[in-house]
């Protein structure tokens, strides 16, 4: 691969070279290059046939999915056809994390067993009822399931391989008992862990052995591997022959090459070899073409060149048929580990609204013209980038291509990536093909040309008609830099992936939860493992339980039964709402259980949550079980103090306001603190907050504050709304703590102006040292001399409320050091709080409306069930 790349980089800028590797000629400065299309070269073996787009559903990515399902089911099935119909990305592999209660990155997946005497539960969590909803769409979708971490009750038996089969297998019994559906795989390694050789012969011998279960457990395969750009545990395969035979498929994370030894065991013993963890695309297409090196917003590391030029390098560098996205849907709140890194988002259930992001669009060039089953055609399949960036990312590639064909009918197609700045003609000659002398589509996504980010998106650019010759068919095409290219004998409607952009409603407030869901149908809790609505865990699990008649949401995991870390979890907390919250007060009844360690044990309220992997984001105040309390700004204590007289038997009503920078700590009516914050969070949710301890919450209020502004929108440094002059650098691939990954750095005397109409502006992002900058609004010089200090991700460097609601400019100078701009908050750009219109009205209470679920029930009998629910994709989305 080394090699060749240097001989086509050589041939560039001199000479014609020919080389014999993948049927590759490369030219001079014009970047031509041959492809042969051989039909008689089509590899036929079994494990070697594509078998496309594969999800993780796993590290709390499908939480939200639940919401969309009983709040809006219909948008809830037009996002499950996008994922798996043949119309859509046509992912046919799911696999599911099996849970332990703990944060495997992006948040937590319940376990269905806490204890071995517990029944297993397989309500818990969204992953086995998506699995089930997923098989309505595509009957042929193969599931898998793997672990992160396990319950400790399996990590701390005498036998641990004993244990953890039971609870592999009281896991497939329950998703079968309760949903009807089969698993085709397991994965025997714990996630990116080191492998354990016996345990995988054990569960091997044990399900082939298997006689009590529902359906044939022996024919379950097995994956091994599950390693991060690695593949030992093949190197052990090829000498222990009794590993070799327990494991079906081979698997690695996040690289597009196998070793020679994993590629041995594919040719010679027909091991199937998997990307079975694999990158959505992370960038911010919307707003970064404006900033990143091509101007197209798809040639960042991580972005969608990259990740197109994953998949297109998996086969000829590493014999891999599968590629699994890590998330396809991000069903989870924004600031999240990892966040920015999807193909659709859908994070506001309540609006039924959900985005198809730039990934989507990528995806299609796959989905829609190379189909499970077809055979790779050797020699025209090649990548020559190679592993750079973060280590992931596939770098200084020029020529990337794979093609495939569908051997009964004899269809092909060709997908071409070009990232760099020059066009590449690529001459495509077609033998051994019936459909050789076929019309062929031609498919085009790259950036924009004034209009819209996506207006140039999965489009039908040109139809090519061949032409003999020699008794082969040949043609043309020029692929345009920094583009994604499919060619293919299927014929698609255009129309049919003409999608509108919308914008999702914000979540009115008065917003209440009592966890009694009495408008809601009978089975809704039971239906969701008890899960309370909107919510996503960070830490711990929360569910409802009901208490002498009254439902109260209850932490559930203590020390005695929480799992061994995979990475790091935070202490107990789940979160719920609109981003886009601002002003408003958050209270809740508290129940904190009897403990031995009651200066320990605490439970409390949170604002303004923006931070996911932190678990303590935004602001939070909480009560111990010895009186004690504490106001915090994510970690930082703003104050504290005891309480005389506590009784901590006794139910306490906590009330956290935040209007601006003034934060207002209440317990039962008296003010325990009032704090000014100079460098304030920017808007957020709201939280809940536990030790691990089964303390409990009621009556959840979160309410507007009167004459203050409610709600904000937020803009990207990289969206239109910004302007730049000076010495700045725009990083469009940065932490996931910054809003949408990007950031921008201004160095002394450089000036940035944005133009937004709204009652005020904060600024947001982090600032390594002191700053000192000129603020100017309206052409008045509002600050000058302005020091900007160090603080956390997403608080506010500088605000301005209480401003006339008409069009505003506000121009930044940097007066000395630098200065970083992360995002601007906007408030007043929706209706006040005080808005008491019936669509107000409508979306915060829904009074007397019953929400309908998909019922429960064992059998094929649950498949039926939701098959009924199902519609196909709405070609064209409503805006919200």
């Amino acid at each position: 691969m080394g090699v060749l790349k240097r001989v086509i980089a050589a041939t560039v800028t001199a000479t014609i070279i020919m080389t014999s590797m993948c049927g590759l000629t490369a030219y001079g400065e014009d970047k031509t290059m041959d492809i042969i299309i051989d039909g008689s070269k089509a590899n036929t073996s079994e494990n070697k046939l594509y078998r496309g787009a594969g999800m993780v559903s796993a590290n709390n990515s499908s939480r939200l999915l639940l919401d969309y399902k009983a709040e809006n089911p219909e948008a809830y099935w037009e996002i499950l056809n996008h994922i798996f119909s043949a119309e859509g990305i046509g992912v046919n592999h799911l696999k599911l994390e099996m849970g332990a209660d703990i944060n495997s990155s992006s948040g937590t997946e319940p376990t269905v067993k806490r204890t071995e005497d517990e029944k297993a539960d397989a309500t818990r969590g969204a992953g086995y009822q998506l699995a089930a909803d997923a098989k309505t769409i595509n009957p042929d979708l193969t599931l898998d399931m793997l672990f992160w971490s396990e319950p400790l009750w399996v990590t701390n038996a005498e036998d641990v391989n004993a244990a953890r089969y039971k609870w592999y297998k009281e896991s497939l019994d329950a998703a079968y008992e309760t949903y009807g559906i089969k698993f085709d795989y397991v994965s025997a390694v714990r996630n990116e862990r080191a492998y354990d050789a016996k345990w995988i012969k054990y569960l091997s011998k044990s399900l082939k052995a298997e006689k009590d279960c529902p359906y044939d457990y022996s024919q379950i395969k097995i994956v091994g591997g599950d390693e991060v750009c690695s593949w030992n545990i093949a190197e052990e395969m090829a000498y222990d022959k009794e590993l070799l035979d327990a494991i079906d498929v081979i698997g690695s994370h996040y690289t597009s090459w196998s070793s020679d030894t994993a590629k041995k065991l594919a040719a010679e013993n027909g091991k199937e070899l998997w990307f079975s963890e694999a990158c959505a695309p992370m960038s911010y297409a919307q707003g970064t073409y404006r900033f990143d090196d091509s101007g197209s917003g798809m040639n960042d590391i991580n972005g969608l060149l990259d990740i197109a030029n994953r998949i297109i390098t998996m086969y000829p560098g590493g014999y891999m048929t599968l590629y699994e996205y890590q998330p396809v849907v991000a069903a989870y709140y924004d600031g999240v580990t990892y966040c920015q890194k999807q193909l659709i988002t859908a994070n506001t259930p309540w609006s039924g609204y959900y985005y198809l992001d730039g990934g989507y669009y990528m995806s299609l060039h796959f989905s829609q013209f190379i189909k499970k089953g077809w055979a790779f055609v050797d020699d025209a399949c090649y990548g020559d980038g190679v592993a750079g960036g973060d280590g992931h990312a596939i770098v200084d590639a020029q020529y990337s291509y794979i093609t495939a064909t569908d051997t009964n009918t004899d269809d092909y197609s060709t997908v071409i990536t070009n990232t760099t700045s020059e066009p590449i003609t690529y001459n495509i000659t077609v033998k051994n093909l019936d459909k050789a002398s076929s019309s062929v589509y031609v498919w085009e996504t790259r950036g924009p040309e004034g209009g819209q980010w996506n207006e140039n998106y999965f489009r039908n650019v040109d139809t090519i008609t061949p032409t003999e010759k020699d008794g082969a068919y040949t043609y043309s095409v020029t692929v345009k830099p920094y583009s994604l290219v499919t060619l293919s004998t299927i014929e698609r409607n255009q129309e049919d992936y003409q999608f509108e952009e919308g914008e999702s409603e914000v979540l009115q407030l008065p917003y209440t939860d009592d966890f009694e869901y009495s408008d809601y149908e009978e089975g809704y809790l039971a239906s969701r493992g008890y899960a309370p609505r909107y919510t996503t865990d960070q830490g711990g699990a929360f569910e409802v339980c009901n208490v002498d008649g009254n439902n109260l949401l209850t932490q559930m995991i203590t020390p005695e039964i929480k799992a061994e870390e995979w990475g790091g979890t935070p202490d107990p907390t789940t979160n719920f709402g609109d981003d886009r919250w601002y002003n408003y007060s958050m209270s809740a009844d508290v129940i904190l259980t009897s403990s031995d360690t009651p200066a320990e044990n605490y439970a409390g309220i949170g604002a303004r949550y923006n931070l996911g992997s932190a678990g303590a984001s935004g602001y939070r105040f909480v009560i111990y079980e010895n009186g004690d309390w504490s106001l915090n700004k994510y970690r930082s204590v703003l104050g504290k103090g005891t309480l005389d007289g506590f009784d901590s038997s006794a139910v306490h009503n906590l009330k956290l306001t935040v209007v601006d920078n003034k934060i207002t700590a209440v317990i039962d009516g008296n003010t325990a603190a009032e704090i000014t914050d100079n460098f304030p969070i920017s808007a957020g949710r709201a939280a809940l907050y536990s030790s691990y301890n089964k303390n409990s919450f009621d009556n959840v209020k979160v309410e507007p504050v009167e004459n203050t502004e409610t709600y904000i929108r937020r803009y990207d440094n990289t969206d239109l709304a910004f302007n730049y002059s000076g010495s700045w650098t725009h990083n469009t691939m940065d932490s996931f703590r910054n809003y949408k990954r990007t950031v921008s750095d201004g160095e002394e005397g450089a000036e940035f102006t944005f133009d937004f109409t709204g009652t005020g502006f904060a600024l947001t992002g982090v600032n390594k040292n002191d700053v000192s900058i000129e603020v100017e609004l309206d052409g008045e010089v509002a600050d000058t001399n302005y020091n900007v200090k160090t603080q956390n991700f997403r608080s506010a460097y500088y605000f301005k409320s209480d401003l006339e609601n008409k069009e505003h400019t506000v121009r930044v100078k940097v007066l000395s050091g630098t200065l970083s701009i992360d995002s601007a908050q906007i408030t007043g750009a929706y209706a006040h709080n005080n808005d008491s219109t019936e669509k107000a009205v409508e979306k915060t209470s829904k009074a007397g409306k019953k929400r309908s679920i998909l019922p429960i029930a064992a059998g094929a009998a649950a498949v039926a069930a939701a098959a009924a629910a199902a519609v196909v994709i709405r070609k064209k989305r409503k805006k919200n």
